[in-house]
């Protein structure tokens, strides 16, 4: 008598960023009779919400981004419910822009109104720790950085030996800092450019330990995609995704000065950098 197959159970897990909101699902094989088990991605839906916009200011979530986050977070119900995905296989993550809004707490009970679906807030920790497991699930990182740059927050962990050293979180997402040093949708000033860097210099000298990590690198996030899928575009580099791509250190030097030089809209036409990212991608590279 054989065993029947068992059958995949679907897990869906929405990235609330301060940026865009991502949601995926996984498709989980438990192990059976034939083998190990295994799991695949088998759906994705990305929307640029951008919820963190005016949050360094004010301290609260504005309307309308309420609102897009709302909306987005209504889809992916709608989606999952379609797909037969229960609402306990349905984790929402929320970072930065959610965390430390003073009204964060409304927008949190108006969603699970109505959708039903819960969110979970993601501790300063919590997402630097997500952000190593990543890094040294999907890679050979064994010593160096892992690097997440969300829309609201960065996260930095040490890594040693593939294990987590020490980690920080701090306030220098790509919408942020977009915000406060490169508003506006015309080309960059070198007086702004400095200004950033020197912004982010000073946050990061509290931490030593950051330059004094090995020197390899792994960054996630959207910004990172984005910056490594142009210097792929530009170089002429065979297009097979971005995974484990290495990014040239003077390449990305390169890029930073030519979207410098260019308004918002020029830089949204840049192959590899996706519109909705145009604003921001600057201060993020």
């Amino acid at each position: 008598m054989t065993e029947e197959p068992a059958h995949d159970r679907r897990l869906a897990v929405v990235d609330l960023g301060s940026n865009s909101f991502r949601l995926v699902v996984f498709a989980e094989h438990p192990r059976g009779a034939g083998g190990g088990a295994w799991w695949r991605r088998t759906d994705e839906i990305y929307e640029p919400v951008r919820i963190g916009a005016g949050v360094d200011e004010s301290g609260a979530l504005g309307k309308e981004g309420m609102r897009r986050a709302a909306d987005a977070i209504s889809v992916f119900a709608h989606f999952a419910q379609a797909s037969q995905i229960a609402p306990s296989d349905v984790d929402l993550v929320a970072t930065s822009a959610i965390r430390e809004a003073t009204n964060a707490d409304d927008f949190l009970r108006r969603v699970q109104r109505d959708t039903g679906l819960a969110i979970r807030v993601l501790s300063r920790e919590d997402e630097a720790r997500y952000g190593y497991l990543a890094a040294v699930n999907s890679t050979l990182l064994a010593d160096g950085l892992m690097l997440d740059l969300g829309g609201g927050s960065m996260q930095l962990v040490e890594v040693g030996d593939r294990r987590a050293l020490r980690g920080e979180s701090w306030r220098l997402g790509a919408v942020r800092m977009t915000e406060r040093f490169l508003p506006g949708s015309d080309a960059a000033s070198a007086k702004q450019l400095a200004r950033l860097r020197e912004h982010v210099a000073r946050k990061l000298s509290d931490a030593p330990w950051v330059a004094q990590a090995a020197p390899h690198v792994v960054g996630v996030g959207g910004t990172v995609r984005n910056l490594a899928a142009a210097i792929q575009h530009e170089l002429g580099v065979p297009r097979f995704g971005v995974q484990g791509y290495r990014i040239p250190r003077d390449a990305l030097a390169e890029l930073i000065d030519r979207l410098a030089a260019m308004s918002v809209a020029d830089r949204g036409r840049v192959d590899g950098i996706k519109p909705a990212r145009a604003d921001i991608i600057l201060a993020g590279a």
